[in-house]
């Protein structure tokens, strides 16, 4: 394996994040029963533990130390058999976690944060990179859904008027953001968004979505779907099937959600005009390219 880091002097804490309330999430205990029965390698079982680290669902003291084992021992396996059908409790697991981290199997980065972007009172740190000129007076944000037939729509149509006229015009920049509130599918997709995205592939992935789309919860935007849409791009299929494996864009997915829920959003498609003196003005539904065009024009 080649996920081995040499880290100098360390303690590690391990702790349940409140996020999760009292328990760790299931697709972890899934995924430990099957790397325990041989169906995950050890190089995708390891990706998937740094994932949980750096991310905090499995939180660590980041100091420095060292020491380097070349290779994950059998009782540590047995363990995450244990756990996943019960035998032993999450501690018990975390015991052989915290082995993992402490022998430089599992790499701990140093920072995992996003950075911070907010504009009007919205906190864009986790949203997709916006369309049009950073310096464009006016924010157009939008919540949708992937499986919100209205919000394919509008953007097949509507978005294109006003790409031509706000957007590339530079009058405006536009965000996508994630509320997906129709079923299982609206997450994965919304997370097979951003796996697309950590190869430099977003915005032609969402493209596909858009094209793919074909109802609610009808397969069309199962996971196995979504890996298919990524054999079509130039993507690392690999690291595609193990970030949406993992979940690994889920913490990102799900803070995205909460963004909107604090601004009011309770359906799809919302949108928010922001002006160049914080002026906010929220338009529900698919509304015609005039509507956003008055708006702004209040907004001079």
């Amino acid at each position: 394996m080649n996920y081995f880091l040499v880290i100098l002097g360390l303690i590690v804490i391990f702790s349940i994040p409140s996020v999760f309330g009292e328990e760790i999430p299931s697709w972890v205990k899934n995924s430990a029963g099957w790397w325990a029965n041989d169906s995950i390698t050890d190089e995708d079982f390891v990706k998937g533990i740094e994932f949980l680290v750096n991310e905090e669902i499995i939180q660590v003291e980041k100091n420095l130390i060292q020491n380097k084992t070349p290779e994950i021992p059998s009782w540590v396996k047995n363990s995450a058999g244990w756990w996943a059908d019960g035998t032993i409790n999450d501690r018990d697991f975390l015991n052989g976690i915290q082995y993992l981290v402490s022998n430089g199997i599992v790499s701990v980065s140093q920072d995992s944060s996003y950075d911070k972007l907010f504009i009007g009172g919205f906190d864009l740190s986790n949203a997709g990179p916006f369309e049009g000129n950073s310096y464009a007076q006016y924010t157009i944000i939008m919540f949708s859904d992937h499986q919100c037939e209205k919000c394919v729509n509008w953007l097949s149509h509507e978005k294109k008027i006003i790409d031509e006229k706000l957007i590339h015009s530079g009058i405006a920049k536009f965000f996508l953001l994630d509320y997906p509130m129709l079923g299982e599918d609206s997450v994965t997709a919304a997370e097979a968004s951003y796996c697309a995205l950590e190869q430099g592939n977003y915005f032609e992935y969402l493209d596909i979505l858009n094209k793919k789309y074909a109802g609610i919860q009808n397969g069309w935007a199962s996971v196995n779907a979504l890996v298919e849409y990524s054999k079509t791009l130039d993507l690392n299929f690999d690291e595609f099937d193990n970030c949406l494996f993992w979940d690994q864009q889920a913490l990102r997915v799900d803070y995205n959600k909460k963004v909107a829920l604090s601004h009011g959003v309770v359906g799809t498609p919302t949108f928010f005009v922001i002006g160049p003196d914080d002026q906010i003005e929220k338009i529900v539904g698919p509304q015609p390219p005039m509507i956003f065009e008055a708006v702004i024009m209040e907004m001079k």
